[in-house]
């Protein structure tokens, strides 16, 4: 579950077209926490997860899922 949110959020910053510096200013994140949330190296606390679910207008489930 884990890989899955990230390949997710790669895959919605992807579509966004930003890069993970962009991504991460919406959401009060550093470049940093993005890179390490799309490649597994660390898990995006839950808050973090309904932040960028609320920014983006993307549903959790999928987020997650």
């Amino acid at each position: 579950m884990e890989e899955k949110i990230g390949e997710r959020i790669k895959e919605l910053r992807r579509t966004l077209n930003l890069n993970q510096t962009e991504f991460g200013a919406k959401v009060g994140l550093k470049q940093t926490s993005i890179a390490g949330y799309e490649t597994g190296a660390r898990m995006p606390l839950d808050t973090v997860i309904i932040a960028i679910c609320r920014e983006f207008n993307v549903s959790e489930t999928w987020l997650r899922t």
